[in-house]
């Protein structure tokens, strides 16, 4: 199944293995494997995003999950983020604290703190940036994330 690109899917969260059937022979066939350790889930979560040196930007977390996140945004988060990022230099992986607050089914909020690592940065649009967070730590809100998402599983 060929990747599209106009989905948020990336080849970085996939590898492509042989399909062994005994048509093997006849095609290389390729099947993609997704090495996602947890399912993501949809989100439009309001956040803060805060630097290794103690730059702060507003985001948008745009999917979740217990082990990572995904945040979007425009060029001055990321400049926030990572100041002199260009596409030819690559990203560096670095630290973040990401701080932000998931539902309740009592309609209320909890607040969640994750220390996270970057793992990717890609443009999509003009002026919109992701950026693809691995969480590394727990400072606050465990629990409550952990509720949300097995809410999600519950739900679909």
């Amino acid at each position: 199944m060929p990747l599209d690109p106009d989905t948020d899917e990336s080849d970085d969260d996939f590898l492509f293995e042989p399909l062994d059937t005994h048509y093997s022979h006849l095609a290389a066939a390729r099947v993609l494997v997704d090495l996602r350790k947890h399912p993501r889930y949809d989100t439009g979560f309001p956040a803060e995003a805060i630097s290794e040196t103690g730059s702060k930007t507003l985001a948008t977390i745009t999917n979740l999950s217990r082990s990572g996140l995904r945040l979007e945004g425009n060029r001055q988060m990321l400049d926030a983020l990572f100041p002199g990022y260009n596409r030819q230099t690559g990203h560096t992986p670095a630290p973040l604290q990401i701080d932000f607050a998931v539902p309740d089914r009592a309609d209320s909020h909890h607040v969640v703190k994750v220390q996270c690592k970057s793992v990717f940065i890609r443009q999509e649009k003009t002026d919109t940036w992701q950026i693809g967070i691995r969480i590394t730590e727990f400072c606050e809100g465990r629990e409550a994330l952990m509720a949300y998402l097995l809410h999600r599983e519950g739900t679909g």
